[in-house]
């Protein structure tokens, strides 16, 4: 069906290998198929779902075979990030037009990535895009109270944006606990004593990883609730201080088994709200929601613009949300919008 519909072609008939078998047929692909929104839009709404579980599959799919190839991290510039940003429709629709044009913009930056590559000596890498956009089952309230974000439209701030951190953040995310606090705590306020009966620990050791990540500059105290929980004294509710995440400088400054275990940290964080969507049934609420992946193999020069483009996207992710809180009346009629951004070398031969 693939080679009826000009997916698929015949490279090569040979003897059947199998049992039974008397002609064996090798296919190649003859075009890469995947969905931009104007495509998703034709897909009857019945089948959105199998097509939104195939392509989630075989993306983790692609993670999988890299990291067990040990290809995942082995550039250090590669990108891997996820955000969460409250937003219009009007912003929604220019992070899905971006996506968009980034998805379609590989197949130039390969051609022109062959070009030079046939021209010189600079070795070819094989390389993995993914993109995503989808709506959060989190209300836009919840939202803006668990980070630092700014909250009043018209007065935006001018350190609203993403900051980067550099050992702080690396310390803050070798430790497993302080890891799911920071993205607990950036989904919504919490306290040590309410992680512990939501998510579990050792109050003792959670306490202390909350004062921590405060002490570094990560969280800050949102409220304090005298007579605390259960009789205590103070209960200090923590929020998320500031949006943070690696540049290439920073991340070049870490050893490749930290690297390696941020990377498990941000996969399985970013998975666990697709999952989340999943069940709420925001994942495919809106036809316009943006989600694929592409190979390329390109050079040096086309990965650095990919990796420049997606730094761009995280970048601008604030501005959107600052922007969308000025054009609203009605902080309730926006929407908690996921944004998962990854580029990283696959393993040779995929």
């Amino acid at each position: 069906m693939l080679a009826k519909w000009d997916y698929l072609e015949i490279v090569e008939v040979r003897p059947g290998r199998r049992r039974g078998a008397a002609i064996e047929h090798v296919y190649r692909a003859v075009r890469r198929a995947y969905f931009d929104t104007s495509a998703w839009n034709t897909v009857p709404s019945g089948e959105r779902a199998g097509a939104t579980d195939a392509i989630l599959n075989s993306y983790q799919g692609r993670i999988k075979d890299a990291v067990e190839a040990g290809t995942f991290d082995q550039e250090i510039d590669r990108h891997l990030s996820w955000d969460v940003a409250v937003l219009d429709q009007t912003a929604w629709r220019a992070v899905g037009q971006r996506l968009d044009a980034i998805l379609s913009a590989l197949a130039d930056l390969e051609l022109e990535a062959a070009e030079r590559l046939a021209a010189g000596d600079e070795g070819s890498m094989p390389a993995t895009v993914g993109l995503a956009a989808f709506h959060s089952p989190e209300s836009p309230e919840r939202m803006l109270a668990g980070a630092g974000r700014n909250q009043v439209p018209g007065n935006a701030r001018e350190d609203a944006g993403a900051l980067m951190f550099g050992p702080k953040l690396a310390k803050a995310l070798s430790n497993r606990w302080r890891c799911k606090i920071i993205a607990e705590v950036s989904m919504r306020p919490l306290s040590p004593s309410q992680f512990v009966e939501e998510i579990g620990g050792s109050m003792t050791h959670v306490s202390r990883c909350f004062r921590e990540l405060a002490s570094w500059g990560l969280l800050e105290i949102y409220e304090e609730r005298r007579g605390g929980r259960r009789g205590g004294g103070v209960e200090r509710i923590y929020r998320s201080a500031q949006r943070a995440y690696f540049d290439a400088p920073a991340w070049e400054t870490l050893p490749l088994i930290v690297r390696s275990e941020i990377s498990a940290y941000f996969l399985d964080t970013f998975f666990e709200r697709v999952n989340e969507a999943i069940d709420a049934e925001t994942f495919d609420a809106n036809l316009d929601r943006h989600l694929s992946w592409k190979s390329v193999i390109v050079d040096r020069e086309a990965w650095r613009e990919i990796g420049r483009a997606l730094d761009q996207v995280l970048a601008w992710l604030p501005e959107l949300e600052a922007q969308s809180l000025d054009r609203t009346h009605d902080i309730k009629a926006l929407t908690t919008t996921t944004i998962g951004l990854s580029a990283f070398r696959s393993p040779a031969g995929t």
